[in-house]
């Protein structure tokens, strides 16, 4: 479960940037970056379905984790969770994920509520993981690379890089490419198209974490 959790905190770093004049893609992410900045889940809720992308990003980040399950099964030979079958990954996450969406959820009601940082994760855990959000957001930048527009749909591609903290150097380098939909004039932001990219990237660093905490 830390693994997943831990690849949707990263995700959640995508929503960063933007500027412009009539409502477009970038004013969208602009307001995200500045809801999770205020900790204001009204505005992001204007901009984003937070619960709907949890659920939509547990469910694509599974078919991507058991298709590449050997490669997995063979990098990481000490992590149990990898070390049953493909049909195991998509069973258990899918026995597990009201359970894991609950944890997702109540972390970004703790974000939002901003309660203080527990002494121990064990003491609060939504808190917790909440509280390290905040500290990778600040310890990231994001610069938008390209911005394709078609009718109601358009395509931000998103580079995400860390500074030269501990965090920053931990989340490194990484391109998204997020979708939004125009709706009543207004942009939304829909998912993260390149996840299939993303998740190796994303795996190897919840190992790091899972390795040495």
């Amino acid at each position: 479960m830390v693994k997943r959790i831990l690849a949707i905190i990263i995700l959640m770093m995508i929503l960063f940037s933007g500027c412009g004049k009539e409502d477009t893609p970038e004013d969208a992410l602009n307001e995200i970056k500045i809801a999770l900045a205020e900790r204001n889940a009204e505005k992001l809720s204007s901009r984003a379905d937070l619960e709907e992308f949890f659920s939509k990003t547990y469910d694509a980040a599974t078919v991507e984790l058991a298709k590449n399950y050997d490669v997995y099964k063979e990098k990481y030979p000490e992590d149990p969770y990898f070390q049953h079958s493909a049909e195991f990954i998509t069973d258990y996450n899918g026995e597990h994920k009201d359970l894991h969406l609950k944890f997702l959820n109540d972390v970004a009601a703790a974000y939002f509520a901003k309660i203080p940082e527990p002494t121990t994760p064990e003491e609060n855990p939504t808190a917790y993981v909440a509280n390290e959000f905040e500290k990778i957001r600040q310890a990231t930048n994001a610069t938008v690379k390209e911005i394709l527009v078609e009718k109601n749909h358009a395509t931000i591609t998103l580079l995400i890089e860390g500074d030269d903290s501990l965090r920053g150097k931990f989340i490194g380098q990484m391109e998204f490419k997020l979708t939004f939909r125009k709706e009543k004039e207004r942009w939304q932001f829909e998912e993260i198209k390149n996840l299939d990219e993303l998740t190796p990237i994303l795996v190897d660093k919840a190992e790091l974490i899972w390795v040495n905490f």
